[in-house]
């Protein structure tokens, strides 16, 4: 297979699963970004804002942001850090705990969807090579 077709069909699937997770999401009001931040919350708790933008590698001020949206979502809470009071930590709200819950399945509603004529062993094998390619990818810290 040719590599720029390779390429094109990568850059398809991906833009494939945006736009199949923005349907899923806009009923919770939130973007793929959101949800990236619901889960590194979920998955660190207590993480606070500067913790976030270096585990996403973006700007404080984007970060600002995004979580001032998911608390006026009722999604996450800011606790003021006893030691620090210019320092917060963040928590998911029981609302935000069913919402990431909730919206967990649309990863494997996808997938399931994309590769509905695979079997089983297939799809074990196209993980296993997916798993490989991600471990070789070049820029390993920046992404």
């Amino acid at each position: 297979m040719e590599l720029n077709l390779l390429s094109r069909q990568i850059w398809i699937i991906n833009k494939d699963f945006r736009k199949y997770s923005e349907n899923v999401l806009k009923k919770h009001d939130i973007t793929l970004v959101s949800l990236r931040y619901l889960i590194i919350i979920k998955k660190i708790e207590g993480i606070n804002l500067q913790e976030i933008a270096v585990e996403l590698n973006v700007d404080k001020a984007m970060v600002t942001r995004t979580i001032k949206k998911l608390v006026d979502l009722n999604l996450v809470e800011k606790r003021q850090d006893k030691n620090n009071s210019r320092s917060y930590s963040l928590h998911l709200t029981k609302k935000g705990y069913e919402t990431v819950d909730d919206i967990k399945s649309i990863f494997k509603d996808w997938f399931s969807s994309v590769t509905c004529d695979f079997t089983e062993e297939e799809r074990e094998l196209y993980i296993s090579f997916i798993e490989r390619v991600y471990s070789n990818r070049v820029y390993k810290d920046t992404i």
